[in-house]
Formats: structure tokens, sequence, C-alpha cells
């Protein structure tokens, strides 16, 4: 339905434009550099436009004229019988070897002149246009194109007179010769397969339409057929290839888009399924479309263009009104035809809508406005040929199942009964496997906590089997030593007493970590909340190391702090114990206390080898040790009790530092005020 390309607006409208232009675009445009840089200059912007309202201005008169008007983008200038000059200030700084092509992208322009200033004097350079014969066109192209070759560069001034009885809205550019040629030859190549599209497309509904012999199919061929003549027409590929006279042309094309108007309103009607809910509102439209066509029709056969291709024109768009009014209100009222309707045309209501605002001069002229009509027509050809064959076939199938329904109606109630048989036991054999599928689950978790389970209990037997036997062999032997030897030195003895009570002491903090870790996996266990004093708490631990170890940071005093004061105890032991199983002996393990954000800190830091990436993750796992421990006494129990802790008490612990250039560190927060547990109870003596 391409009929609505060429839409434009009245014949005041289009004055009321120019007043427009002429009120708010005074001052001169700025010249158009021409340069070696790109392959085309757009003239939008450029323009200065005069009118001409008895035509009779020639170049020289046009050029003094004082009233030039600026143009803020391309001309559009509907529907007039005024000749219109446009003129072109250019800045040539380059003269390509093949001249400088000026190409116009409206192919139903009448007349087209190109005046250029040759020595003081204006000169015709070239006509174009529907009434001039093709023969005597400067550049045998579809629209007016013209060629022109600077004589020298800097400053010059270009001329175009264009008159026409079809809408005035174009777009000019300046083409260097040889990219002129590529992008004309590469156009061909463009409608070759944009017509080759709709000669496919016409083909496999004409097929369709012979095998099946549907109206709507029919319907939709004249429909399809017009809307390519139209295309091609509005194009002027047509006017190209047979020379048809403007006489001629313009007759066939207004009378198409006539004939066009009444098959797109048929094929609306049809597609709305009208007649099923208003039918004399359906014959009334269709009359009535029938009629404004036959009289327009008429008006342009005897020689009325415009005044025929207005009404038709400003019709369509009233019926665009109407058709998308209707379908929306039959939406809403459960039509369905409707809202296929609403997808198929209103893309195509779209595009012309934009083709239409464009011919008044509301949108500007440009690649995506100029293309607009045909992008939305063509896909609302495949969405509508698509529904018609989707449609025919819907109808098709829908007969075939209504006899076989017919068909098989005594077989399905003689069936029912076996059918209600067979659901009720596959809803049984559905519950069954369900509840199988559910034990199963239950089975499998069950397992593999076991098997969890057992696992830990193999890697704990294992773990305390290795580290008791170390200490109760130092025992032993220290003991056997004391025993065998005791006159040997006292500082022999003292020493292997050392090792007596350095190897207990171990033990005793075995037994320690296991029974806390055993305590914290009882969920019922809850913190017991008191008063703490976080200094004395790292005060009593120094006595724990050898007295340089340690290294305390002064911190202000802290109060306030409601935790658990042995739990909290724990952790700070097993945080200061794992921090003196890998610092260097010569060195300090600094300990840092502070406030921040509601909560207390413990910074234990100390230096050491980088613990890579892969084992930062796994450092709080329950009997995880990192390769830096392997040769280290532990059993892999300190920092995931330590977390175990922190998050009892509300806290949390985490690795600040990876060691190597930077200290390892440690981070082990809690809470001032508990946000859970037992209330706080008087606070015991450190």
């Amino acid at each position: 339905m391409h009929y609505f390309h060429a839409i434009g607006g009245l014949r005041r409208l289009a004055l009321g434009g120019l007043l427009w232009a002429a009120l708010t675009a005074v001052a001169a445009s700025a010249p158009l550099r021409l340069t070696s840089e790109e392959p085309v200059f757009h003239a939008a912007g450029h323009l200065e436009m005069l009118v001409d309202a008895g035509g009779s201005l020639d170049a020289a008169q046009a050029r003094q004229s004082d009233a030039w008007t600026a143009l803020p983008g391309s001309l559009s200038a509907g529907f007039t019988d005024a000749a219109i000059w446009l003129r072109l200030p250019l800045d040539v700084g380059f003269r390509p070897p093949g001249g400088w092509i000026l190409r116009l992208n409206n192919a139903l322009i009448d007349d087209v002149r190109l005046y250029g200033e040759r020595d003081g004097a204006w000169t015709l350079l070239g006509t174009g246009g529907e009434n001039v014969p093709r023969d005597r066109w400067s550049v045998g192209y579809r629209s007016p194109a013209f060629l022109f070759l600077p004589q020298h560069e800097g400053p010059q001034t270009l001329l175009v007179r264009l008159q026409s009885k079809n809408a005035l809205a174009t777009q000019a550019e300046i083409w260097q010769r040889l990219d002129f040629d590529n992008v004309t030859r590469r156009e061909g190549l463009f409608f070759g397969l944009y017509f080759g599209f709709y000669l496919l497309l016409i083909c496999v509904h004409a097929v369709f339409w012979l095998a099946t012999r549907a109206p709507l199919s029919g319907l939709f061929l004249a429909y399809l057929g017009g809307c390519v003549f139209n295309e091609a027409m509005s194009l002027g590929l047509i006017q190209q290839i047979t020379n048809l006279p403007v006489w001629l042309s313009d007759r066939l094309l207004g009378v198409s888009i006539a004939c066009s108007l009444v098959i797109a309103s048929l094929m609306t009607l049809r597609q709305l399924a009208l007649e099923t809910v208003y039918p004399r509102l359906d014959r009334a439209l269709a009359i009535t479309v029938a009629v404004i066509a036959a009289g327009c029709a008429l008006l342009i056969v005897v020689g009325r263009y415009a005044a025929g291709i207005l009404p038709v024109q400003w019709a369509a768009l009233l019926l665009i009104l109407v058709f998308s009014a209707l379908a929306v209100h039959l939406l809403m009222r459960g039509h369905r035809p409707a809202r296929a309707f609403l997808l198929i045309f209103g893309v195509f209501y779209l595009g012309v809508l934009i083709s239409f605002l464009r011919n008044l001069g509301i949108l500007p002229v440009n690649a995506w406005t100029e293309h607009a009509s045909a992008l939305g027509t063509m896909l609302h050809m495949v969405l509508l040929g698509s529904a018609i064959i989707g449609g025919h076939e819907r109808a098709r199938r829908a007969r075939e199942r209504q006899q076989a329904n017919l068909v098989a109606e005594l077989a399905m109630q003689d069936n029912q009964r076996l059918e209600q048989k067979v659901t009720r036991r596959t809803a049984a054999l559905r519950d069954e496997i369900r509840r199988r599928e559910v034990l199963e689950e239950e089975l499998r978790a069950a397992l593999q906590l076991e098997r969890r389970v057992r696992e830990e209990q193999r890697d704990f037997v294992a773990m305390v089997s290795h580290e008791f036997r170390t200490p109760l062999a130092v025992i032993g032997t220290s003991a056997q030593q004391l025993g065998n030897n005791l006159d040997a030195p006292a500082e022999k003895n003292l020493q292997r007493c050392q090792n007596i009570r350095d190897a207990a002491k171990r033990l005793l903090t075995l037994v320690d970590d296991y029974l806390t870790d055993h305590r914290m996996g009882e969920t019922q266990v809850e913190p017991l909340l008191q008063a703490c004093d976080p200094h004395a708490l790292i005060e009593r631990l120094r006595l724990e190391f050898p007295a340089e170890r340690l290294a305390c940071a002064p911190a202000p005093r802290i109060e306030g702090l409601v935790s658990d004061a042995s739990l909290l105890h724990i952790a700070l032991r097993n945080l200061l114990s794992n921090a003196d199983r890998h610092a260097p002996p010569a060195t300090a393990i600094d300990v840092t206390l502070r406030t921040e954000g509601g909560r207390v800190l413990f910074d234990v830091a100390h230096p050491g080898a980088p613990i890579s990436p892969q084992e930062r993750d796994h450092l709080f796992q329950k009997y995880f040790r990192g390769r830096n421990a392997q040769h280290r006494p532990g059993a892999g129990l300190g920092l995931y009790l330590v977390r175990t802790i922190a998050r009892k008490l509300g806290g949390d612990v985490e690795l600040t530092g990876c060691g190597g250039q930077a200290p390892i560190c440690f981070r082990l927060s809690v809470p001032l005020t508990a946000q859970g547990g037992s209330p706080p109870s008087p606070a015991a003596p450190d």
C-alpha cells in the first residue's frame, strides 16, 4: 500500500510552512565546503529558498531578489503551483577528475533546472524532471541529477529551479562522480533485491490462489500488485526504463493510487472482519471509499492531478484513523481479529504517518523518513501474506478437525470410561513415583551425611592419633631420661622437665580445642553473656607466651563490651597460638585492639611466607592445614574454632594481610553489645 508514499499537505499549509521558515531563518546559509575527504555532501542546512509565485523569474532576477530565506533542513513545500528556487553557496576546495553530481531524491518533480555562474553571467548547467525527455537529462538516473565542473576552487553559488504538480519535498546531495557511479550500481542491486522480494511474494501467493481459489488471497494479489506498481512509479524506475511522458505517468500513478485506496480498504475490512460485528458500517465504508476514489480518479484523468490526489491522500489518512479506532474498540470487546489487525497494519500505518508528517514539513527529510513507508510496507506485506495463508490453513484444519470429530465422537464416548480408569491409575502411579523419589532423595541425603560424618570421624581419629602421639612420646622419652640419669646435671634435668611441661601443655591445648569444637557443635548451647574487659583478656593471654613474643600496641580503654568471656578467651588464644606457630622465632607478634562502628577489633599480625590465593578460601575450614603448616604441630582446628566462636558471638574473623612483603594479619571482630543470647550476667573476675 505504498500509494500513501507521496502524501502531502494542503497548499495553505505549505505556504504557512514557508512563512514560518522565513520568520525563523532569515540569516544567510553557510557555504557547503566540498573537499576530497568525503564521497557525498548533504546540502541540508546550507540551502536558501525563494518562492516565485508566478514562475516568471530568471536566474539573474532570482539571484538579486531580497526574499531569500534560509532553510533549516531539506526542502518540504508540499503541493504548490509556485516555482521554488534553491540557492546553494559552495566553497570548492577540491575538483575531482569526473566532476561533481548534484542529486535530488524526488523522482516525481516535473521540471528541474540547474544554473551556475560563468564569467559573471548565469548559465543553464542542466535540466531534468518528468516534463523533460530522458535523453535530455544531464545524468541518466531515476531522479533528477546534474553534472557540474567547477572552473576554479573557492566560493561559488548554484541555483536550482523546481516546479511540479506533485509534492515538492526533496533532499539535495552533492557526490563525487566516481562515487556516484558506484552508489548507483549498488542502488540498482538493492532495487533488484527489493522488487525481487515482492515478485517472489506475488508468485507465492499466485500459486496459493491458483491452488485454493481463496477470495481473500486474490484480493491480496491485487493489493500487493498495486503496492509494487505505486512504489516503482514513485521511485521513478518505470519512467526511467520506459521513458513514459509525464502526462501518462502522472495519470497512471494517480489512478493507481485511487484504485489502491479501494482495494486497501476492502482488504482492511476483511482482515478486521468488520462484517461479522457491524455489517452496515462495513458496507457504508466500502461504498464511500469507492465513490471518493472514482471521483478523484476522474479528476486525475482530466488533468486535475493535485485536486484528485489530495482528497485520496486525506481520505487515506482519515481511514487510517477510523480503522485504528475501530480496531482498538473491537479489541476491547474481545474481537480476536482486531489483535492481529493492530499488529499487521500498525507497522504500515506508522510508516505512512511518518511519510505524511515528512511531506507536511513536520519531520525532516532524511534516509529514515524517506524509506519509512517502504520498510513499513514490506514488513506489513510479509505479515499480511503470512496471516492470509495461516488463516486459510487454520480454517482448512478446522474443517478437517470438525469432520474428524464427528467420526470420532462415538469412539470417544466408548473410550471415556477407559480413559478415566487410566487417568486414575496414572495419577496413583505418579503419586507413588513422587513418594519414592522423595524417599530416594532422603536416603541419598542421609547417605551423604553418613559418608561425611564417617570421613570426619576418620580424619578426627587420624588427627588425634598423630597429634597426641607426638607430645606423649616427648613425655615418655623425657621421663625415661630422668629415670635413667638421676645424677645428670641439673640443667639437663630442668630442660627435660621443661620438655615434659611443654608436651603436657600441648596435650592440654589439643584437648581444649577438641572439647571446644564439641561444645560449639551443640546447637542448644547459647553464649554466656557478661561484661568483659578486652585489655585484661589480652594481658592474661600474654602470660601464656614468652615475654617478648607478643607486642601489644597501646590503645584507649574500651568499656561496655558484653560477650562470652570464656569463648572469647579461647578464640583469642587460638588466634595467637596460630600466629606463634607460624611466626619466625626471633620476631614479635603485633596485637592491636580498637573499636570501630560499634565493634571491637582484635588485629593479630606477624611476618611470614605469603599465603597462596588457593589456600585463602580454605583457611577457616575444619581440619584444613595449609602448605606452610605441614611441618608444624597442629590439628587444623584453631582458625576453624576462631570463626565458629566469632560468629556465635555475633562477629566474624577475616584474613586482612596475606604475607610476603606485608605481614600476615587476622582480624577478629565482635559487637560491643550482644544482639541475642542470655542477658548479661555480672562481670566475672579476670
